[in-house]
Parts: C-alpha cells; structure tokens; sequence
C-alpha cells in the first residue's frame, strides 16, 4: 500500500466501499515466506498489512499480538482477515465523511469555508501591517 503512488489500488481511501477494499488488500503485494512476522525489511508487504491492521483494529490489538494470533493463517486467510478489520475500523469514518459531503450537509461546508476565509484574511491583514509597519512602507 503506497499513498504516492499513481495506481489508485494501491492505496485504502477512507470512502473506498467493503468489496473495494477488499480487492485491494486481496492484491496486496506480499512474499511466499510460510508464515507471519513482522520484518519491515524482509518482509515489507505483509508487515505493511499487519501495521494497517493494527493501526484500524478495534481491540487495538498490537502488531505482536495480531502476529501471534494469525500465525497459523495462510497469506489468503490473513488477507481476508486483514480487509475485515479495515472495513470495521473505517466504517464509522466512511459513514461520517459520507455525512458531511451529502448534499444536506454542503451548506454548512460552505458556511465552515466562508467563515475559515474570513478569518484567514483578517489574521493575513494583521501580518501584512505589521511587516509593512517594520519595514516602513506603511508611512507612505
């Protein structure tokens, strides 16, 4: 997984839907070593996954434990219990984004942009006195 990457699969986005994210984590590249461990540099594809899974896991299980508890898995059965706990960890996040970019809630976007620009360019008017007042252009 790689948020600079061009290809879009190769990356998690937070409105991504459940079979997207499956196919995603299904296609994940990862090596034919048997077994689970975290090794970054040996082992980068499935240390990735099991960092993902631990960053998204509700139990908040660590990288060791979910390490230890998926040891027996094959790579497919560890894939696919990696995906359910992405889906689970981002469920509330991809319902709540949904919320606020529905078509009922873009008022108040608009009013959050309006009011964060009105604010910006009363605090960027401040700087601008004051580095005209310092370099002596405000007397002019």
């Amino acid at each position: 997984m790689s948020k600079s990457h061009e290809d879009m699969k190769s990356r998690i986005l937070l409105n991504d839907t459940p079979d997207s994210i499956r196919v995603k984590i299904k296609a994940a590249l990862t090596d034919s070593i048997d077994g689970l461990s975290y090794d970054p540099i040996e082992r980068p594809g499935v240390s990735n996954l099991l960092a993902l899974m631990s960053y998204l896991d509700t139990s908040h299980r660590s990288v060791v434990q979910i390490t230890a508890e998926c040891q027996g898995l094959s790579m497919r059965a560890f894939k696919d219990e990696v995906a359910k706990t992405l889906i689970e960890g981002l469920t509330d996040l991809r319902e709540r984004y949904d919320y606020f970019m529905s078509a009922a809630q873009s008022q108040y976007l608009q009013e959050v942009v309006t009011a964060g620009n009105e604010k910006a360019g009363l605090k960027a008017d401040q700087t601008m006195m004051l580095v005209r007042r310092m370099i002596g252009v405000d007397q002019l």
